[in-house]
């Protein structure tokens, strides 16, 4: 069989046993991969033993599975970006984290989304750079959710199309896929109240743990789980963008 090349971000090491693991990539070309990488876990004479980690990017080679087998060979790995800046805030940390277990979780093997690898990938960047990390997160649920097919319709009513009125009462059912005007969410059971100053904003340039909570409210509903890092980044982003009463 003949190998492929990719451009891949590390998603998840899983110990497969006392020298080897089982390496959940996103790549550019074939989107989620999951590949048995053989002595990653010997001495550091050994091919993996340095540059596979968690949060990085890098150059795979690797073989596709074959048959009945669900896991493909990694074969060769070429550490790109180790995103360092990442390890010394624990929002850039975690929130990171919540990047990549919505991407493992909310995309298919073999599925490639070329525009979600390279958000992901700037998502990393951003977060281990200089620029504040709260908007990189809702900006990148808003970017995954676009990829999926699951973006929310944010601007108008879902049902009665009616565009959001400044000022008024509004409603937000992932069920629905987006907002609900006062006279059309009384017919939803699932829904939940969104402040409409929020709504004049974008998951970009507004309040970063209001959009974050509620776009991760969408997701959840999409998964049909929270996720587990979800908690521990609201909480910090709580602290770090306090909302205004």
């Amino acid at each position: 069989m003949t190998p492929r090349t990719d451009e891949a971000l590390v998603l998840r090491l899983t110990d497969y046993s006392e020298t080897s693991q089982i390496v959940t990539l996103f790549t550019a070309k074939s989107g989620l991969v999951r590949l048995i990488a053989k002595g990653v876990r010997r001495s550091t004479k050994k091919r993996f033993a340095v540059g596979l980690d968690l949060l990085e990017s890098g150059e795979v080679i690797y073989l596709p599975p074959r048959g009945d087998a669900q896991l493909g060979t990694l074969t060769e790995w070429v550490q790109r970006e180790t995103f360092t800046g990442l390890r010394r805030e624990l929002l850039r940390l975690h929130g990171a984290l919540y990047a990549v277990e919505l991407v493992a979780g909310l995309t298919e093997e073999g599925d490639p989304h070329p525009e979600l690898f390279h958000a992901l990938a700037d998502t990393l960047r951003n977060l281990a750079g200089d620029e504040p990390a709260g908007p990189c997160l809702p900006t990148f649920q808003h970017d995954l959710l676009r990829a999926i097919g699951y973006a929310p319709r944010l601007r108008e009513c879902v049902v009665c199309k009616r565009a959001v009125i400044p000022g008024q009462p509004v409603y937000f059912s992932a069920g629905a896929g987006g907002l609900l005007c006062r006279d059309c969410e009384p017919h939803h059971i699932e829904k939940r109240r969104v402040p409409s100053r929020l709504i004049e904003t974008t998951p970009r340039t507004g309040d970063p743990s209001a959009w974050f909570e509620l776009l991760d409210y969408h997701l959840t509903h999409i998964a049909g789980r929270r996720f587990k890092t979800a908690e521990q980044v609201a909480a910090l982003l709580v602290r770090a963008h306090p909302r205004r009463r």
